[in-house]
């Protein structure tokens, strides 16, 4: 009982493992449709792109184009609601090629209004490689314009959508391979 009683008393001080969540794309339960391609296409511009699932990873490939004021690919999630209050950030495990890259958040279903991306390096070539991007650092956008605005805290509780975009209007073939995505506490 004394040894019950003094556990209980010695509760709040105990570091109890930390749970993050995670988006495996090596799962056979993560590769569904619940994320979408979305490419310059949908404005006019002339990009392609494909999106597959491999074994162990989803890869997002193709040749990015500047005609027609064009110049992006992402991979997206269907809209949803993701809370992500009670993370400091995504910690994403990749390889990549010729681009970079942001991880994306939107809080809204209406293109017009701002999202907010957290950068992150290019990978050395056919080499995985994990970056860490914290909620803190995340910047404005509206219509791919920078706002100059930091993305506010109430914005993590509210995310409809989460993706992952090129960032460089840089043409020429490029490819991203995603093993996982993980939500860092």
């Amino acid at each position: 009982m004394k040894a019950a009683v003094i556990l209980m008393m010695l509760f709040p001080f105990i570091n109890l493992p930390k749970v993050n969540w995670v988006i495996d794309f090596g799962s056979a339960a993560e590769q569904t449709t619940d994320w979408v391609m979305i490419s310059d296409n949908v404005m006019g511009g002339v990009t392609k792109s494909t999106l597959q699932y491999k074994e162990n990873s989803m890869i997002l490939s193709g040749d990015i184009s500047l005609d027609n004021y064009g110049g992006f690919a992402s991979v997206k999630t269907r809209f949803g609601k993701f809370d992500l209050s009670a993370y400091k950030g995504v910690k994403i495990r990749f390889k990549s090629t010729n681009q970079k890259f942001a991880f994306t958040l939107e809080e809204t279903k209406n293109w017009t209004m701002p999202n907010f991306k957290g950068s992150f390096a290019p990978a050395k070539e056919n080499t995985w490689t994990e970056a860490t991007i914290y909620f803190s650092d995340f910047e404005e956008y509206q219509i791919g314009e920078p706002t100059g605005r930091e993305m506010k805290k109430s914005v993590q509780g509210n995310v409809v959508r989460m993706g992952i975009i090129t960032t460089e209007k840089k043409e020429g073939p490029f490819s991203l391979e995603v093993d996982y995505i993980e939500f860092v506490k």
